[in-house]
């Protein structure tokens, strides 16, 4: 029989003697499995401070960059997940999931060639990385190589046959090459292993629109924004559905394409409505649905005039960056309820290059009624707590909603005003107005969530990450900056 005061002591004694890197390796241990929890729960920024703590105590620790690099991808900071799966390879030059992470974060800073290599390079050092397959397939895609990305997704299929997100991504890529049956097949069989997989639903529901199926694909739509309220894109791809069946059962309901302009309130009823009726609602069309955001003229000669707007708002920003090929304006007015807006067809006649970071683009549109024209611009100095209007098309509110606010801050280097208001995704594009001179003195480009995190302020999501849709605050370029572009463009 022990003696159990013998057991106590040889147990204290033991545990006296433990090297400081076993209790080490048990809290790094601990911390994994909450960086894990935290990040499952898309709490990032809580997920990167546990995953730096984890390298503070073990800086050689690469299965913990890794993590931290999955964690600042999500918050879009790709320069920095960049430099952390970097490291990874540096501690681990064998490590496949870290050239999987570089490629991810290589293919959303639109670096096709090289995430290309980094998920070959991968695939050659676990040649069963079904992920890998995945992310190659998406870097394919977005470089219109179709074909050879549906190979690349059968083949993680093949590899994991229950991972949804692959599904989803066949089913993208079988429907923009117009095979919708096959597209179904692939969206309903990523919906059958995860039935809460939003991004799903919406990619089943498009397909379905394409075929004509409104009511069906409506029913989708709903599903897709019940998962996910966040789905931005779904509830934009859910309005324009029911806007196409109203149309279909009732084409009257469409205004004419000019007369609008009887519909509109009377300057003293609408003080702002010269304004108004000068900022557009823009629909632009992307693998994935519609982006809508704002814009507004900013030159006009006859029938034709100029529209300013970001570039995300008419491409497909968060994958492909190509520019969208349908793109449609509509302005301000007030039919009777039940009736639609006329809508006019535009193109992108200049645009900054997808790695510039100043985010513009122009467009041209003609046939558009004559009373619309372009609003004043400013370009001089703005001070701090100038009180200013944006006017945008914000995704939990009402189109052209005017929202106060002041200029908070002055960012010279960035060419940026910080915006104190209730912002909201949708809001792209939309002019900042001083509200004493009517003046145009910024162009939104981005809100700030809840979590400091940056984000394009368009109605848009490719549903990997759903990400809150309102701010308290945003960013503006200062005019200076948006009229040098325009001169450059040949616009005075």
């Amino acid at each position: 029989m022990r003696n159990p005061k013998l057991v106590a002591l040889l147990l204290s004694l033991s545990l006296a003697m433990t090297p400081q890197v076993a209790v080490a390796q048990t809290s790094i241990e601990q911390l994994f499995q909450q960086a894990k929890a935290a990040q499952n729960a898309s709490n990032y920024s809580e997920a990167e401070a546990i995953w730096r703590r984890v390298l503070q105590l073990d800086p050689k620790n690469a299965s913990a960059y890794v993590g931290l690099g999955n964690v600042l991808g999500s918050q879009g900071k790709y320069d920095e997940a960049l430099a952390a799966f970097q490291k990874a390879i540096q501690l681990d030059p064998k490590y496949a999931r870290a050239y999987g992470g570089l490629g991810s974060a290589l293919g959303s800073q639109g670096k096709y060639d090289e995430a290309l290599a980094a998920f070959q390079k991968a695939i050659q050092l676990d040649p069963k990385n079904a992920y890998a397959y995945d992310g190659l397939g998406s870097v394919l895609g977005s470089q219109g190589k179709h074909n050879e990305a549906i190979a690349a997704f059968q083949k993680a299929i093949q590899l994991d046959p229950k991972y949804a997100n692959t599904y989803g991504n066949l089913g993208n890529a079988l429907r923009i090459q117009g095979k919708y049956d096959e597209a179904i097949a692939a969206f309903q069989k990523a919906i059958q292993i995860d039935p809460k997989f939003a991004y799903a639903y919406n990619g089943l529901g498009y397909t379905l629109q394409q075929q004509g199926k409104l009511k069906e694909a409506i029913q989708e739509f709903k599903q897709a924004t019940r998962l996910d309220p966040n789905y931005v894109i779904a509830q934009n791809n859910l309005k324009e559905a029911q806007r196409l069946l109203a149309l279909r059962q009732k084409p009257e309901l469409q205004l004419p394409i000019v007369g609008d302009q009887k519909w509109l309130p009377s300057p003293q009823d609408e003080p702002l409505v010269g304004v108004l009726r000068s900022v557009v609602r823009i629909i632009a069309e992307i693998p994935t649905g519609n982006n809508i955001a704002a814009g507004w003229v900013v030159k006009r000669e006859g029938n034709k005039a100029w529209i300013v707007t970001n570039r995300h708002v008419v491409t497909d920003a968060k994958s492909t960056k190509r520019t969208s090929t349908k793109i449609e304006l509509e302005f301000f007015s007030q039919p009777p309820n039940g009736q639609y807006l006329p809508r006019y067809t535009a193109k992108v006649l200049q645009i900054t290059d997808a790695n510039d970071p100043l985010d513009l683009a122009l467009l041209e549109v003609t046939g558009i009624p004559e009373d619309i024209q372009p609003l004043p611009m400013y370009s001089g100095k703005v001070g701090r707590t100038t009180q200013v209007l944006a006017i945008g098309h914000p995704s939990n509110g009402g189109d052209w909603t005017t929202v106060s606010g002041e200029i908070s801050n002055v960012l010279s280097q960035e060419n940026k005003l910080q915006i104190t208001a209730t912002l909201a995704e949708g809001n792209s594009g939309g002019p900042v107005i001083d509200k004493e001179t009517q003046q145009v003195v910024g162009l939104m480009v981005a809100i700030l969530d809840p979590n400091q995190q940056r984000q394009d302020a368009t109605k848009t999501s490719q549903g990997e990450l759903s990400t809150p849709a309102t701010g308290g605050f945003g960013f503006a370029y200062s005019m200076d900056v948006v009229i040098k572009k325009l001169r450059n463009w040949g616009i005075p």
